[in-house]
Protein backbone atom coordinates (compact mmCIF):
# COMPACT_ATOMS: atom_id res chain seq x y z
CA UNK A 1 0.00 0.00 0.00
CA UNK A 2 0.77 3.84 -0.49
CA UNK A 3 1.62 5.60 3.12
CA UNK A 4 3.30 8.80 3.62
CA UNK A 5 6.26 8.12 6.21
CA UNK A 6 7.92 10.42 8.46
CA UNK A 7 11.75 9.46 8.07
CA UNK A 8 13.16 11.92 10.75
CA UNK A 9 12.66 15.49 11.69
CA UNK A 10 11.39 17.88 9.25
CA UNK A 11 11.46 14.57 6.62
CA UNK A 12 8.26 12.71 4.61
CA UNK A 13 8.97 10.10 1.87
CA UNK A 14 5.94 8.59 -0.03
CA UNK A 15 6.29 5.03 -0.18
CA UNK A 16 5.30 1.80 -0.66
CA UNK A 17 5.01 -0.43 2.25
CA UNK A 18 3.43 -3.79 3.47
CA UNK A 19 -0.29 -3.68 3.24
CA UNK A 20 -2.30 -2.86 7.04
CA UNK A 21 -2.81 -6.57 8.25
CA UNK A 22 -5.77 -6.72 10.53
CA UNK A 23 -5.68 -9.11 13.46
CA UNK A 24 -9.09 -11.15 14.09
CA UNK A 25 -10.99 -8.24 15.60
CA UNK A 26 -10.26 -5.61 13.55
CA UNK A 27 -11.90 -4.54 10.45
CA UNK A 28 -9.46 -3.31 7.15
CA UNK A 29 -10.53 0.33 6.31
CA UNK A 30 -9.44 2.28 3.06
CA UNK A 31 -8.76 5.90 4.42
CA UNK A 32 -10.34 8.44 2.61
CA UNK A 33 -9.79 11.70 4.71
CA UNK A 34 -7.15 11.93 7.44
CA UNK A 35 -6.24 15.38 9.34
CA UNK A 36 -3.15 16.86 10.15
CA UNK A 37 -2.87 17.19 14.23
CA UNK A 38 -0.71 19.42 16.34
CA UNK A 39 1.09 15.94 17.41
CA UNK A 40 1.53 14.93 13.56
CA UNK A 41 3.34 18.36 13.30
CA UNK A 42 5.72 17.87 16.65
CA UNK A 43 6.67 14.63 15.36
CA UNK A 44 7.40 15.84 11.84
CA UNK A 45 9.36 18.81 13.60
CA UNK A 46 11.05 16.09 15.67
CA UNK A 47 9.90 17.27 18.88
CA UNK A 48 8.26 13.81 19.72
CA UNK A 49 10.13 10.73 20.98
CA UNK A 50 7.04 8.88 21.29
CA UNK A 51 7.05 8.56 17.44
CA UNK A 52 10.36 7.49 16.36
CA UNK A 53 11.17 7.28 12.29
CA UNK A 54 10.28 5.41 10.50
CA UNK A 55 6.70 6.01 11.60
CA UNK A 56 3.18 6.55 9.42
CA UNK A 57 1.79 9.47 11.26
CA UNK A 58 -1.96 10.39 10.78
CA UNK A 59 -4.80 9.43 13.75
CA UNK A 60 -7.75 11.83 12.69
CA UNK A 61 -9.30 9.64 10.20
CA UNK A 62 -12.41 8.65 8.21
CA UNK A 63 -13.14 5.98 5.17
CA UNK A 64 -14.85 2.85 4.31
CA UNK A 65 -14.50 -0.66 5.27
CA UNK A 66 -13.48 -2.91 3.41
CA UNK A 67 -12.81 -5.97 4.40
CA UNK A 68 -14.77 -7.59 8.00
CA UNK A 69 -18.64 -7.86 8.36
CA UNK A 70 -19.40 -4.45 7.83
CA UNK A 71 -17.81 -4.06 4.32
CA UNK A 72 -18.89 -0.66 2.79
CA UNK A 73 -19.68 0.97 6.50
CA UNK A 74 -18.43 4.76 6.72
CA UNK A 75 -17.06 5.21 9.09
CA UNK A 76 -14.54 7.65 11.15
CA UNK A 77 -11.73 6.36 13.82
CA UNK A 78 -11.76 6.45 17.49
CA UNK A 79 -7.11 6.42 17.73
CA UNK A 80 -7.61 5.21 20.96
CA UNK A 81 -7.08 1.52 21.41
CA UNK A 82 -7.46 0.46 24.28
CA UNK A 83 -7.41 -3.39 25.65
CA UNK A 84 -11.78 -3.81 26.54
CA UNK A 85 -11.42 -6.12 29.47
CA UNK A 86 -8.80 -4.27 32.18
CA UNK A 87 -11.21 -2.44 35.29
CA UNK A 88 -10.44 1.30 33.28
CA UNK A 89 -12.24 -0.06 30.09
CA UNK A 90 -15.01 -1.74 32.18
CA UNK A 91 -15.30 1.53 33.71
CA UNK A 92 -15.48 3.26 30.75
CA UNK A 93 -12.01 4.55 31.20
CA UNK A 94 -10.10 3.53 28.40
CA UNK A 95 -8.20 6.42 28.53
CA UNK A 96 -6.51 4.78 31.64
CA UNK A 97 -5.75 1.48 30.09
CA UNK A 98 -2.32 0.03 31.11
CA UNK A 99 -2.29 -1.19 27.70
CA UNK A 100 -3.56 1.32 25.39
CA UNK A 101 -2.24 2.17 22.21
CA UNK A 102 -3.19 5.25 19.96
CA UNK A 103 -3.01 5.10 16.04
CA UNK A 104 0.33 6.94 14.60
CA UNK A 105 2.47 5.75 17.73
CA UNK A 106 4.52 2.51 17.49
CA UNK A 107 3.33 0.12 17.54
CA UNK A 108 0.35 0.73 15.94
CA UNK A 109 0.87 2.41 12.21
CA UNK A 110 -1.30 6.07 11.60
CA UNK A 111 -3.75 6.98 9.07
CA UNK A 112 -1.24 8.75 6.07
CA UNK A 113 -2.11 5.26 4.25
CA UNK A 114 -4.15 4.18 2.15
CA UNK A 115 -5.53 1.45 4.32
CA UNK A 116 -5.66 1.08 8.20
CA UNK A 117 -6.25 -2.21 10.65
CA UNK A 118 -8.40 -0.91 13.42
CA UNK A 119 -10.23 -2.58 15.99
CA UNK A 120 -14.24 -2.92 15.40
CA UNK A 121 -15.07 -1.26 18.28
CA UNK A 122 -13.05 1.67 17.57
CA UNK A 123 -14.95 2.87 14.15
CA UNK A 124 -18.40 4.81 14.71
CA UNK A 125 -20.64 4.79 11.08
CA UNK A 126 -20.88 8.01 9.40
CA UNK A 127 -24.33 9.22 8.33
CA UNK A 128 -24.55 9.41 4.50
CA UNK A 129 -24.96 13.38 4.71
CA UNK A 130 -21.37 13.74 6.13
CA UNK A 131 -18.63 13.84 4.11
CA UNK A 132 -15.56 11.86 5.04
CA UNK A 133 -13.12 15.14 5.67
CA UNK A 134 -15.54 16.57 7.99
CA UNK A 135 -16.06 12.95 9.49
CA UNK A 136 -12.04 13.18 10.05
CA UNK A 137 -12.65 15.71 12.57
CA UNK A 138 -14.89 13.63 14.46
CA UNK A 139 -11.31 12.97 17.01
CA UNK A 140 -10.57 16.42 17.40
CA UNK A 141 -14.27 17.93 17.62
CA UNK A 142 -14.80 15.02 20.62
CA UNK A 143 -12.02 16.27 22.50
CA UNK A 144 -13.33 19.79 22.65
CA UNK A 145 -16.81 18.77 22.95
CA UNK A 146 -15.47 16.60 26.42
CA UNK A 147 -13.32 19.64 27.55
CA UNK A 148 -16.54 22.03 27.54
CA UNK A 149 -18.84 19.28 29.24
CA UNK A 150 -16.35 18.86 31.77
CA UNK A 151 -15.75 22.23 32.57
CA UNK A 152 -19.72 23.03 32.39
CA UNK A 153 -20.38 20.14 34.74
CA UNK A 154 -17.49 21.93 37.63
CA UNK A 155 -18.91 25.32 36.76
CA UNK A 156 -22.44 23.94 37.87
CA UNK A 157 -21.22 22.88 41.03
CA UNK A 158 -18.60 25.54 42.01
CA UNK A 159 -21.08 29.01 40.48
CA UNK A 160 -23.89 27.43 39.64
CA UNK A 161 -23.24 28.58 36.04
CA UNK A 162 -23.25 27.40 33.05
CA UNK A 163 -21.46 30.11 30.90
CA UNK A 164 -18.50 28.71 29.38
CA UNK A 165 -15.49 30.69 27.51
CA UNK A 166 -12.88 28.11 26.35
CA UNK A 167 -9.15 29.92 25.34
CA UNK A 168 -6.32 28.14 23.82
CA UNK A 169 -4.27 27.68 20.44
CA UNK A 170 -5.06 25.31 17.20
CA UNK A 171 -7.94 23.60 16.04
CA UNK A 172 -9.55 22.38 19.66
CA UNK A 173 -8.38 25.31 21.71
Amino acid sequence: MRALVYTGPESLEMRNVPDAEPATDELLVRVEAVGICGSDMHAYLGHDERRPAPLILGHEAAGSIVQGPRTGERVTINPLVACGVCRACIEGRANLCPDRQIISMPPREGAFATHLAIPARNVVTVPEHVSSVKASLAEPMACGWHAVGLAERILQRSLSSSACLVLGGGAIG
